[in-house]
């Protein structure tokens, strides 16, 4: 069979603009949004971090070629991505910090499993078309920059099903290609094994969806593991249509504009840009609309020229020989995480964090008693505005320097992100007072189990500010 390549590899990135701007109204909805077409029509495509952020490895692979590591794409990373949502933030902060590449996805990292790496698999994907334990090589290596675990195997099932198809490959056999580099204690591999036997038992979509929200659903709507299900799903159930799994994609809710634009990845990858229907080609326009957050130059700002520049890659590439590969299953480095000894007490007592988290549920606590959190954070000189996260699953109460300055009254499930935190409270710190140094009183009101506490500071951007903790002198 003859393959279109660059036919493909177009429809690759059509299929990533559309579903990702068909998604981007209900990114983060609980609420299915039971639409068949754009909701609104959009004027042009939205910016996506699903598919500026790769612009970042385009312009690095145009530079570095077969030069490029892991080290140097950490280095890109830092300098050209300013987009703190999440584990890039924490990604960002640790690099900032000297934490090496790899590290700087675990330290500190609550998103360790988000969808951020598997969203960035399509460039590994067609720049190594047909080289498809390479593309996962360069996948693993760039997910885990902000990720480990699934976070990392997300991005790697991708890169391998994407780089499969272009070369040939059917929609089934890319599946098992990429089934087949998870190692067993994937979660992801696990509900893809589920959802196989699911869709041969029942043929039904609906019946994926509740398998997904009665074993792996989480209360992060960028799960990896949830929204993989999702976008496996559609694949599923979509049969090669494009129109049909771009739609049970993101009719799934959850991080719907991940979900449709790596389902319209795939499967515009499988049909080629010439198969997609006009309308909703039309929509996009062959445009790139491209992040303010994204600090590279140089970028395409159209599909079609994105496309010629990396079938220059591709070409290049195809002609070097013995690149880095994943033989077998995806192995992870191991890497030994450190301590950042913030000091903190409770009820008098004297502990340390290794990060953000408090972790009170493995101290010697009692339960049913009222537990006071008390620490002195410390903020840097020239910071001129800054936020006070502190989330939980218990209900609390913060005090800053012994004036009253949040609430919480229900156990809702943490999420400490700020800006979308769940489970918690932003408290704007009063630095207009020229004060950089404030003590914290927590008090967390009995909950059983005991629940771990997350305190963090950063400022309007989402960026982390290196803060000191420490304890109150008595």
């Amino acid at each position: 069979m003859m393959i279109d390549l660059h036919d493909r590899i177009q429809g690759c990135f059509i299929g990533k603009n559309v579903g990702g701007t068909l998604g981007m109204p209900f990114e983060g909805s609980v609420l299915r949004p039971g639409i068949n077409f754009y909701s609104p029509v959009p004027e042009h495509p939205a910016a996506n971090d699903d598919l500026d952020l790769q612009l970042v490895w385009l312009r690095l692979l145009e530079q570095e070629r077969e030069s490029i590591t892991f080290e140097k794409m950490a280095q890109a990373f830092f300098k050209d991505i300013d987009c703190h949502w999440d584990e890039y933030g924490v990604a960002l902060r640790n690099l900032a910090d000297g934490v090496a590449p790899g590290l700087s996805g675990i330290h500190n990292n609550y998103f360790t499993c988000g969808l951020g790496g598997a969203i960035r698999s399509e460039i590994w994907a067609a720049v190594f078309a047909g080289k498809i334990r390479t593309a996962a090589y360069y996948a693993m290596l760039d997910s885990s920059i902000d990720h480990t675990g699934d976070g990392v195997y997300g991005e790697v099932f991708n890169a391998a099903v994407e780089s499969a198809i272009l070369s040939g490959a059917d929609l089934s056999d890319a599946l098992k290609i990429g089934k087949a580099m998870l190692p067993a204690d994937s979660q992801l591999k696990k509900l893809y094994e589920d959802l196989d036997a699911q869709w041969a038992e029942t043929g039904d979509f609906e019946a994926l969806y509740d398998l997904i929200m009665q074993k792996y659903k989480s209360h992060n709507f960028t799960d990896v593991v949830m929204n993989g299900g999702f976008t496996y799903s559609a694949l599923l159930a979509g049969n090669g249509d494009f129109e049909k799994t771009i739609l049970l994609a993101v009719n799934c809710a959850q991080d719907a504009d991940c979900t449709a634009a790596t389902a319209g990845a795939i499967i515009g990858s499988l049909i080629g840009a010439k198969a997609i229907p006009a309308r909703w080609k039309n929509a996009v326009n062959d445009r790139i609309t491209v992040g303010s957050y994204i600090k590279s130059d140089g970028l395409p700002q159209r599909v079609t020229e994105l496309v010629d520049r990396v079938l220059i890659l591709q070409k290049h590439f195809s002609n070097v020989p013995d690149l880095p590969e994943i033989n077998g299953v995806c192995q992870l480095q191991k890497y030994e995480d450190f301590s950042e000894n913030r000091q903190f007490a409770v009820n008098n007592k004297s502990f340390t964090a290794a990060d953000m988290r408090l972790p009170l549920s493995q101290l010697d606590l009692p339960e049913g008693k009222e537990l006071q959190i008390t620490m002195r954070i410390t903020l840097p000189e020239n910071v001129q505005a800054a936020n006070l996260l502190v989330a939980s699953r218990g209900l609390f109460v913060v005090k800053i320097n012994g004036e009253m300055a949040a609430l919480k009254g229900d156990q809702s499930l943490p999420l400490p992100a700020p800006h979308r935190v769940l489970g918690g409270r932003i408290i704007p710190l009063p630095l207009y007072t020229g004060k950089r140094e404030f003590d914290l009183d927590i008090t967390v009101y009995p909950t059983v189990p005991i629940p771990d506490v997350y305190v963090n500071v950063y400022d309007w951007n989402n960026r982390h500010i290196k803060t000191g903790y420490k304890l109150i002198e008595q």
